[in-house]
């Protein structure tokens, strides 16, 4: 990375949840390395999105049902699943690689059987990876019990739309060298 040049600004777009894909088990090394990117007094930006629980109360607890089936979808189909980081998680990691913290927003989310349905259909896709038929059917069907909830969820809500969870943006910033 050091022979890409400094920057003024880095911005890493939901970068630190994308590596579990691609270079697992090195998120904490990932603040260094962009550190390395920056001029004295260059900004990082950091954007990401607050894990969802395994569960919540009310309505919202469709969201988690999906996130559950659809990552046991992507593990039955022998691939990895998309993990994301808590704000304080990457706060403390970039008061760990020496950055000055600028501030840190929340942003919620509001979730329509739209977005939920695209959730569901991450699991649809890894269903023909499965080892067997039985399993694929029992999957399939629960993951279309999952969609006529999200309806029915969505339906009883403002709008149409859950709001549960946020994605943040956190603003740090590289220390000036003398």
């Amino acid at each position: 990375l050091e022979s890409l040049g400094t920057y003024d600004t880095v911005l890493a777009d939901y970068l630190v949840g994308a590596m579990d894909g691609f270079s697992p088990y090195t998120q904490d090394l990932i603040f260094g390395k962009l550190k390395s990117l920056l001029k004295p007094g260059g900004r990082l930006y950091i954007i990401g999105l607050e894990p969802i629980p395994d569960s919540t109360s009310g309505i919202a607890n469709i969201i988690c049902k999906v996130r559950q089936v659809r990552d046991a979808c992507i593990l039955l189909a022998g691939h990895r699943c998309y993990r994301e980081y808590p704000k304080v998680w990457v706060e403390r990691q970039l008061d760990l690689a020496g950055f000055k913290r600028i501030s840190s927003e929340e942003f919620p989310i509001l979730y329509s059987h739209q977005t939920i349905e695209r959730q569901i259909n991450v699991g649809r896709r890894k269903i023909p990876f499965f080892a067997t038929e039985g399993l694929k059917q029992e999957m399939k069907t629960a993951l279309d019990m999952l969609s006529e909830k999200s309806k029915e969820a969505t339906g009883k809500s403002p709008g149409g739309r859950i709001n549960f969870g946020f994605d943040y943006i956190i603003t740090a910033e590289k220390a000036e060298t003398w």
